[in-house]
């Protein structure tokens, strides 16, 4: 039908309500199919997700988080950066104060959608970033690690970014001098925060609220899992026999701790993914092996064997790759029931000073929430444990700590704990 050529006017107003009718159809099928771009799953849901019998490897620049809420979540990143509960507890109060620990809220109150861009000198997330200073590399962390900005996880480890380089007046080895919640939240306040909050406001809204963190977490998390944290007495009783060892293994400048993300090999291909974002069991046997045999084998090369012995997943690898890789490096490996595994079991297996212990597990640092391997490569005089992560520079870090042995066997997988050594197997 031409509706522009007709002489007569019925068919005509036909013409323009068949029109108008198209139109209205076009607009209304529009919202729907944008509806449907916009039900999808959270990137970490995608990222993260693994099968039992294999371990997937989060991306080395994205945190995990363990918590039964925000709070508890921001506490646990914290005392797993090294911090006390303490002077986790100081953030948190000003946290609490700034936006009620939801990192969605803008300034003022709005909740932001999960694309909302800052707008300079409006206040948004956790610690309410307000200048494009701030905001802007905010922005580009979740660009680089596709995460979404309202993500408490990409928050936390960009504030962690800001205190490790110093920002203002704040350096993390000043603030590791305090050790009363309150104070910490008035440190905290002081030099990183810096609002235009009066010393009564400070104390009312941040200092108290912090104190009252410390007392509600204190027999919960007080000796939670970092250097500066306590082991528990059956870790150190456990590992009295273990202080003689003759093991190189604890000496940080002999242990080799590969870096998955390394620029020699980091984007090279691993199954369907890059070494960088899951070839954390390839890495982790690269430490074993290039430390039980003497010989440098770096990642690629295990990561390569693995692929084509059938150990390589999607997004990771199968807990069998401790069994493959070892008996191709002609190592010999144990695997220890799930029913024995215990601080006990694994310092009594390290206590030789020949042995490393390859497992997965899925939490805070030094693992992942979806799953990541490490090597348990030692126990200090004092009963805790070395390890080698080879996440990124977040990794080496924690390579270099002392941690809980609770702590560590909270999150390991324990069907997937494996002793390797260069003895022969009996």
């Amino acid at each position: 039908m031409d509706c522009n050529g007709g002489k007569n006017m019925v068919t005509r107003r036909i013409c323009i309500l068949c029109t108008l009718l198209v139109l209205v159809l076009q607009l209304a099928e529009a919202p729907r199919a944008h509806a449907l771009l916009k039900i999808d799953k959270a990137a970490n849901d995608i990222l993260f997700s693994s099968d039992e019998g294999t371990s997937t490897c989060t991306p080395a620049s994205a945190t995990s988080l363990q918590g039964d809420d925000n709070l508890e979540k921001i506490l646990r990143f914290y005392i797993g950066k090294g911090l006390t509960l303490a002077q986790a507890s100081g953030i948190a109060g000003n946290y609490k104060a700034e936006s009620g620990f939801n990192p969605a809220v803008i300034e003022g109150g709005a909740i932001a959608p999960d694309d909302y861009t800052p707008v300079n000198g409006v206040g948004f997330g956790i610690a309410q970033w307000t200048f494009t200073a701030r905001q802007q590399p905010l922005v580009d962390l979740g660009k680089s690690t596709n995460r979404k900005i309202t993500d408490l996880s990409l928050q936390l480890d960009y504030s962690w970014q800001e205190m490790e380089k110093g920002i203002g007046r704040f350096t993390l080895d000043e603030y590791k001098k305090v050790d009363a919640p309150d104070e910490a939240a008035f440190v905290f306040h002081r030099d990183f925060e810096v609002s235009d909050d009066s010393r009564e406001a400070v104390r009312e809204n941040r200092m108290n609220p912090a104190q009252s963190i410390y007392n509600s977490y204190q027999a919960s998390l007080g000796g939670a899992g970092t250097a500066s944290s306590t082991g528990s007495s059956t870790s150190t009783a456990s590992t009295a026999a273990c202080t003689t060892s003759t093991s190189n293994f604890l000496d940080d400048n002999s242990f080799k701790i590969y870096d998955q993300c390394d620029p020699q090999w980091g984007s090279q291909m691993y199954a369907s993914e890059t070494i960088c974002a899951s070839a954390c069991g390839p890495s982790s046997m690269a430490m074993i092996i290039t430390a039980l045999t003497g010989k440098e084998v770096t990642p690629p090369e295990t990561a390569k064997v693995s692929h084509e012995k059938g150990t390589s997943h999607i997004s990771g690898s199968s807990w069998d790759i401790s069994e493959v890789l070892s008996e191709h490096w002609g190592l010999s490996w144990t695997h220890i029931p799930e029913s024995e595994v215990s601080v006990a079991k694994i310092n009594e297996v390290l206590s030789d000073g020949k042995t490393l212990i390859n497992t997965s597990g899925a939490g805070s640092a030094p693992f992942t929430s979806g799953g990541h391997f490490i090597t348990i490569r030692g126990v200090t005089p004092d009963g805790k444990w070395k390890v080698g992560n080879s996440n990124g520079p977040g990794g080496l870090e924690d390579s270099k700590k002392e941690w809980d042995p609770e702590y560590i066997l909270s999150m390991m997988r324990h069907g997937n704990v494996y002793a390797i050594t260069k003895l022969a197997k009996t």
